[in-house]
């Protein structure tokens, strides 16, 4: 199969040495990520041996916050304590937890090839470094790998129904992806194609049934009967939706030196994002809004106009307004979970996401932004003024 390899200065430009910033290290000093560092100090350990292979050995990988298989611990340790007072980490929990960050990775080689991303976590993607082919086999490689570790484990009958809804769980993801490539590439009809309803069920399946998954399963594991693991399904289900629903307004908003990856690609590839609904919906007039809905492709002259329009504060405040939703919803499941440090750990994750500090979110989704002086100042966009902006011109944004 042939392999693209960048040109050398291009190469030389992306291989400075990656910083993975602040964030991290505050994140980590949170109660979230404290509760379960032991078993995520095991995680990492079987990851480094996992990518020993000869083909994975030379790749740095730079390590992420691991959200979704601290998901899945708190859940499990909320429940063990609940049904056992008190946690018991006998290597299955590291397991699944090391089988749920290699099923995630695999997901972002196979995006960055899909989306054409030049960098994440600060670093040259996989195809960057490797070229395309050797990227995707890579992709499968860590999926295969990730759940033979999971059934290298199991011991019981709810262990290999486990691997299922893992298996079940990365279906759904690759379903997700294809079709909001489809809906793309088909040229559907701009209706449906911009709807609320369409974009909802694409980044369910595509971002939102993973966190769904690895807290039904962590609850599972423990022993959770089906009213509970339905709990932590949904405030899974809707920790997710608001995540992807972040990570859209950072590719407007955002700041790429804080987020370390590709931005602004949204426009390009033909995704649709919730600022692009929110925009259509208040500009419905603009030219190059109506061209995106068509065709799911914008003149490249325009794309910076556009990016200013998708940018603009009542758009953004239409978007927190529909994210709102989905954060109370988390937080009103967070109140039907067995009461524990746990619980109080997943809701210290939910508060950690909801201002998404990882991609320079925060002045915005706090309703805030830079007034023409520098000073901070407290955004026109409370509820309500987004209707009022309807009457603003292009030039006016």
């Amino acid at each position: 199969m042939p392999t693209w390899v960048p040109a050398e200065p291009r190469w030389r430009e992306l291989t400075k040495p990656a910083h993975n910033g602040g964030d991290l290290d505050s994140f980590r000093s949170r109660l979230c990520y404290t509760l379960v560092s032991d078993t995520l100090r095991e995680v990492d350990i079987e990851l480094i041996e996992i990518k020993s292979v000869r083909f994975l050995c030379d790749r740095p990988w730079i390590p992420g916050k691991r959200l979704r298989p601290i998901t899945f611990l708190l859940a499990n340790f909320s429940m063990q304590v609940e049904r056992f007072g008190q946690v018991s980490a006998n290597g299955r929990q590291s397991k699944v937890a090391t089988a749920i960050e290699l099923l995630h990775e695999a997901s972002l080689v196979h995006d960055d090839l899909v989306d054409r991303s030049e960098m994440r976590r600060g670093t040259p993607t996989m195809q960057m470094q490797h070229g395309e082919g050797l990227a995707l086999l890579i992709g499968d490689y860590l999926v295969f790998r990730g759940l033979k570790l999971v059934l290298d484990a199991a011991e019981t009958r709810t262990d290999i129904l486990l691997a299922q809804e893992l298996a079940n769980t990365g279906l759904q993801i690759a379903h997700g992806e294809a079709d909001q490539l489809d809906r793309y590439l088909r040229r559907m009809d701009p209706g449906e194609r911009m709807s609320m309803a369409s974009y909802l069920d694409v980044i369910a399946k595509k971002t939102a049934a993973f966190f769904a998954g690895c807290a039904e399963c962590g609850a599972a594991l423990a022993g959770a009967g089906r009213q509970l693991r339905a709990v932590y399904r949904e405030y899974g289900m809707n920790f997710g939706v608001y995540f992807q629903m972040s990570d859209d307004l950072m590719d407007v908003a955002g700041n790429p030196a804080v987020a370390l990856k590709s931005l602004r690609n949204n426009l390009t590839e033909g995704t649709v994002t919730l600022p692009m609904i929110h925009a259509l919906a208040l500009y419905p007039g603009d030219a190059r809004l109506q061209q995106l809905a068509s065709t799911g492709t914008v003149d490249p002259a325009a794309q910076e106009d556009l990016y200013r329009i998708l940018g603009s504060e009542p758009v953004i405040a239409r978007c927190r307004e529909t994210m709102e939703t989905y954060f109370q919803k988390a937080q009103g499941l967070l109140a039907q979970m067995p009461v524990n440090i746990y619980r109080s750990g997943l809701a210290d994750l939910l508060d950690y996401i909801r201002y998404c500090p990882w991609g320079g979110l925060g002045p915005a989704l706090e309703g805030k932004r830079e007034s023409r002086d520098g000073k901070r100042g407290r955004s026109a966009g409370r509820k309500g003024s987004a209707g009022k902006s309807k009457g603003r011109t292009d030039s006016e944004l």
